[in-house]
């Protein structure tokens, strides 16, 4: 009797546990659906700002030290305040932060940048570290690997050299190329903080910071330069 007892404690136990993981891997699937949902309603936004500015080439050389403040120097009349004017309330908050889209082909990466590194910045986007520049200069840029946010970087550790990175926003497009993979403790921020003494002949760079699986204290940094 005892033997038999001891079974179905054993038979009990495996039941709530095979349980509790059906249930935490559904509340899982719906959190990370809903955030991607949530994240192809910002990238359609994205290309609805960019796709209507024809500003690449009159801003090609502005130095810029802030996005928003670089946007408010563009003639209004050739960008996207029409298209704005017919988003709902939300989606004109949405847009207010949103700087443009990264694309990594290789990766087949198609993800909205938003300004900021917060964690509900980056539960739907790749996110922008303040700290770096915008345009010209060392653009920085951060992404989850996993879990339920959007983990727009999970794979950016297959990366080569050379293969390109595309960065598009209202000012135009650059395009870099990879020159370097780098895992840096997660207190260096070296690699992303603004190039202060970046002089007019140095290249432009990108860089893409996400965490590495199995070592909390480590980021992995991918490093392009603008061609």
């Amino acid at each position: 009797m005892a033997f038999e007892k001891k079974h179905i404690a054993v038979l009990v136990g495996i039941t709530l546990f095979v349980s509790i993981c059906i249930i935490e891997f559904g509340l899982y699937r719906v959190s990370y659906n809903e955030n991607m949902k949530e994240s192809e309603r910002i990238l359609k936004i994205a290309y609805n700002l960019v796709d209507n500015s024809n500003n690449s080439k009159k801003f090609e050389k502005l130095p810029l030290g802030n996005l928003k403040e670089a946007y408010n120097k563009i003639n209004t009349n050739n960008i996207s305040n029409e298209p704005i004017a017919n988003f709902d309330k939300e989606e004109v908050v949405c847009a207010d932060d949103i700087i443009g889209i990264l694309e990594i082909k290789k990766l087949q990466i198609e993800a909205p940048i938003k300004d900021g590194t917060s964690q509900e910045v980056m539960k739907t986007s790749v996110g922008h570290f303040i700290e770096s520049d915008y345009w010209n200069g060392n653009v920085s840029l951060a992404s989850h690997n996993g879990g339920t946010s959007a983990h727009y970087f999970e794979k950016i550790n297959e990366l080569s050299v050379d293969d390109e990175i595309k960065y598009i926003t209202k000012l135009g497009t650059k395009v870099y190329k990879v020159q370097s993979m780098k895992r840096v403790e997660d207190t260096d921020w070296s690699m992303v903080v603004k190039e202060e003494s970046q002089s007019a002949n140095t290249q432009n760079t990108i860089t893409l910071v996400t965490c590495i699986n199995g070592q909390p204290n480590y980021r992995l940094c991918v490093r392009g330069i603008e061609i």
